[in-house]
C-alpha cells in the first residue's frame, strides 16, 4: 500500500485528477447500485379510485408513515404492505366507493332539520347498499338511486317505493339470472315497503337486466340446469371406468337424455267385495201367549151361585222378530304423486382411442384397432355403469377410431405466474449487468493503469543517458522520473556530472 501511495505522489497532476475522478465513479456507481437494489418494490393498493376515496387513503397513508406513490391508475404502497394495509384500511371503512353511509350521521348538529334527516337516511341507504352490490366480484362500481314518497294521512292512494341500480360491471363479465335476481332481492328486502318488481337494474352500456320473465320460461332454464348435469354425470362416470382400462385421454363420451317433468298427481279407491265385516246389527223380538175365558152372554151368566157352562179358551198368540245386518266392504284409497324429472329415454355415444405399434424399419407409430370383443365388452360395462334399460329403448353405441396421428399426448406444464419474478428478476439483472460494466471499464483499466506505474522502468545506459545528460544532442526528451531512476542507479555517475555541471574537480 505504501508504495503504491509512493508512486501516486510521484505521479503529474493530469493522472492524479483521472484517478481521483475514476475512484468517484466507481464509487458513486457502486452506492447507485446498492441503493437502487434495496429500494422497496411497490405494488398496486387500490386502482381506479375516486377522487374522495384516494384523497382519504392518501391521508391515511401519511397518518401511518407509510412510503406511498400515485399515479393516474392508482396508488402504490411497498409490496410487503399491500395485503396488510389492505385489511387495516377495510376496517377503516376504506374505500367508500365514493359514496357515504351511515357515517353520515356521525357529524349530525343539533340545529338538523327533520328535512335534513330525512335526506341523509336517504343517502345513507343508497350508500350502504351500494357498498354491498359493489363487494361483489364481477362489479367494479354500482350506483344506487331510491325513491321513497313521504306517506299521508290527506292521500287514499299509497304509493311504493322504487329503486334503481347501475352496475358497472369489469372487462369480459356478465351476470347470471340467479345473481341479478339475488340483486334485486337484496335491495327490495333493504327498503321498508319495496317489492321486487320496483326494483330495475341496468348495466354500464343501458341493458336493462332485471326483464321480467314468465315463471315456465324459469322452470325451463331450471330443467334444462338439470338435464345437463345429469348428462355431465353419466359422462364422468363413462370416462372414469373406461379410462383406466384404455388409458388416459383415449376415451369421449358423450350422452343425450330425454326427461319427463310432468308432474302427476292420481287418487284410486279399491273396494274389495269379499273383504266384508259386520259393522252394526240390530234385533228385534215381540211374543204374546195365553188365551181368554168366554161364557154365555146375558143375566144368567152374571147371577152368582148359578153354574154357567163356559166356552173354550182362545189358544191363538201373537209372536214378531225383526234383525238388521249391515256389512262394511273393504276400501283402499291411496294418492300417488309420480316424480317429476324421470329419464324417459338415455342415448351414450362414445369413442375409444385404439393402440400404437412402433414400425421397426420406418420407427414411426402405425395405428392398431381395437378388437370386437373388446368393444363388445367396453359396451357392457358402459350398460351396467350408465343404468340402460332396454324398454325405455335406451342406446349405447361404442365406435373405435384414433385421435391422433401421434400416440404421445404432448402435457402442456402447469401455468406458472411469473409476474411477480420478473420486477425482482428486471432489478437483480440489471445490477449484475452493471457491475460487469464498471468492472470492465472502470476498474479493469485503473488496475492495468496502476499496474504499469508501479513496474520499475529498465534503466538506461550509462554511457547514453550520460550523454543525453551532458547537453549533446539526443534524440528523445528524458523524462525527470527516468533521470531520477538512473541517479538512483548509478550514484557515482551522477555525482562525477554534477561537479561537472557545478564546475568542482
Amino acid at each position: 500500500m505504501a508504495n503504491i501511495l509512493d508512486i501516486v505522489n510521484k505521479w503529474d497532476t493530469k493522472r492524479k485528477i483521472t484517478l481521483s475522478i475514476l475512484l468517484v465513479l466507481t464509487i458513486a456507481s457502486i452506492v447507485l447500485l446498492i441503493t437502487w437494489a434495496q429500494k422497496p418494490d411497490y405494488q398496486v393498493l387500490y386502482s381506479n379510485l375516486r377522487a374522495e376515496d384516494a384523497g382519504l387513503m392518501v391521508q391515511k397513508l401519511k397518518e401511518m408513515k407509510i412510503p406511498y406513490k400515485t399515479t393516474p391508475s392508482g396508488i402504490l404502497v411497498p409490496s410487503d404492505k399491500v395485503y396488510e394495509l389492505r385489511i387495516q384500511l377495510a376496517a377503516m371503512g376504506l374505500p367508500q366507493g365514493g359514496s357515504m353511509g351511515y357515517e353520515i350521521f356521525d357529524k349530525t348538529g343539533l340545529g338538523t332539520t327533520e328535512f335534513v334527516q330525512k335526506v341523509n337516511l336517504k343517502r345513507a341507504l343508497q350508500g350502504e347498499l351500494s357498498r354491498t352490490i359493489r363487494s361483489l366480484q364481477e362489479v367494479s362500481d354500482c350506483r344506487v338511486h331510491l325513491s321513497m314518497p313521504e306517506r299521508s294521512i290527506f292521500t287514499s292512494t299509497d304509493e311504493k317505493p322504487k329503486a334503481s341500480v347501475l352496475l358497472k360491471l369489469r372487462p369480459g363479465v356478465t351476470l347470471s339470472r340467479s345473481q341479478i335476481r339475488g340483486i334485486v332481492h337484496l335491495v327490495s328486502g333493504s327498503v321498508e315497503s319495496l317489492t321486487p318488481n320496483n326494483v330495475t337494474i341496468v348495466d354500464n352500456r343501458g341493458n336493462v337486466l332485471t326483464i321480467e320473465e314468465d315463471e315456465s320460461l324459469q322452470l325451463n332454464n331450471t330443467q334444462r340446469d338439470y338435464q345437463k348435469g345429469l348428462e355431465l354425470d353419466i359422462e364422468k362416470r363413462i370416462i372414469s371406468i373406461i379410462e383406466p382400462v384404455v388409458g388416459k385421454d383415449k376415451v369421449k363420451a358423450k350422452a343425450s337424455m330425454s326427461i319427463d317433468f310432468t308432474r302427476t298427481e292420481e287418487t284410486q279407491e279399491t273396494y274389495d267385495p269379499d273383504g266384508q265385516v259386520v259393522r252394526s246389527q240390530q234385533k228385534l223380538t215381540e211374543q204374546k201367549t195365553g188365551g181368554m175365558v168366554a161364557g154365555v152372554p146375558g143375566v144368567q151368566s152374571n147371577m152368582p151361585n148359578k153354574s154357567v157352562g163356559r166356552s173354550a179358551a182362545n189358544k191363538t198368540g201373537l209372536r214378531k222378530q225383526t234383525e238388521t245386518v249391515n256389512y262394511e266392504i273393504s276400501k283402499t284409497v291411496s294418492h300417488v304423486i309420480k316424480p317429476t324429472g324421470t329419464i324417459k329415454r338415455l342415448t351414450v355415444a362414445v369413442l375409444i382411442d385404439g393402440t400404437y405399434l412402433k414400425d421397426e424399419k420406418s420407427g414411426e407409430m402405425k395405428y392398431v384397432a381395437r378388437t370386437e370383443e373388446d368393444l363388445k365388452s367396453y359396451e357392457e360395462i358402459i350398460k351396467k355403469a350408465v343404468g340402460y334399460s332396454e324398454e325405455r329403448g335406451d342406446e349405447v353405441k361404442v365406435i373405435n377410431m384414433p385421435f391422433h396421428a401421434q400416440p404421445e399426448v404432448i402435457e402442456t406444464p402447469e401455468q406458472v405466474d411469473y409476474t411477480k419474478y420478473i420486477i425482482p428478476a428486471a432489478r437483480y439483472g440489471t445490477i449484475l449487468i452493471l457491475s460487469v460494466l464498471v468492472l470492465l471499464f472502470l476498474i479493469r483499466p485503473l488496475l492495468a493503469y496502476l499496474k504499469q506505474q508501479t513496474t520499475p522502468p529498465a534503466s538506461p545506459a550509462p554511457q547514453t543517458l550520460t550523454t543525453e545528460l551532458e547537453g549533446k544532442p539526443a534524440p528523445r526528451e528524458i523524462p525527470r522520473d527516468e533521470i531520477v531512476e538512473w541517479a538512483r542507479n548509478n550514484p557515482k555517475q551522477a555525482a562525477t556530472l554534477i561537479k561537472k555541471w557545478t564546475g568542482d574537480k
